[in-house]
């Protein structure tokens, strides 16, 4: 075995000068990725619960124009979110139920503020329209919402199709390879 002396009079050993147990080291090597194998599989749903409660709770005192549910006579020129507490909006989309998303031109700035307008393009006819949006809270949350509107001589409020395509999701139709 040998030894040196360092200038302080501390000896030091060589690690491979010393009696090594290959088992020991691959037991105690085995047993620790184990543990932290089942603490990671144990702890992270509850981390993950945890975090889908947070964002849940979350809620945003919000004021739209158009408001929710409303019937216009003309299609809207813009679109404005009045929030109760300074936010970032990150997402605004307009999408009708035939032809899904319409482009707006919405681009992310990061600013922060209450009150946010955005111009509309001359929109077609459509049963009702959806407005979907995202904002980042003060604490950096992530907050959705979403609201409709239509417009039109004839137009219904978007709760009249709403409803009906809810009613219709629980129709029960027969599993007919089970009438032989």
């Amino acid at each position: 075995m040998s030894k040196s002396k360092c200038k302080t009079g501390l000896k030091i050993s060589n690690r491979s000068d010393r009696p090594s147990d290959n088992n020991s080291d691959n037991n105690f090597s085995i047993k620790g990725l184990l543990i932290k194998f089942l603490f990671l599989v144990l702890w992270s749903p509850l981390v993950l619960a945890q975090h889908e409660m947070h964002n849940m709770a979350v809620a945003a005192q919000v004021e739209t124009m158009p408001a929710n549910d409303e019937v216009l006579a003309a299609a809207p020129k813009s679109l404005m979110l009045h929030f109760e507490n300074e936010t970032r909006l990150v997402k605004l989309a307009l999408k009708d139920p035939e032809r899904g998303y319409i482009d707006i031109d919405f681009r992310y700035e990061p600013v922060t503020g209450l009150h946010f307008m955005h111009a509309l393009p001359e929109l077609e006819e459509a049963d009702y329209f959806t407005v979907e949006w995202a904002t980042l809270n003060a604490n950096g949350v992530l907050v959705k919402g979403s609201f409709n509107f239509s417009f039109g001589e004839n137009a219904r409020p978007p709760s009249f199709y709403l409803n009906q395509i809810k009613q219709m999701d629980h129709i029960m139709s027969p599993d007919y390879r089970l009438l032989q």
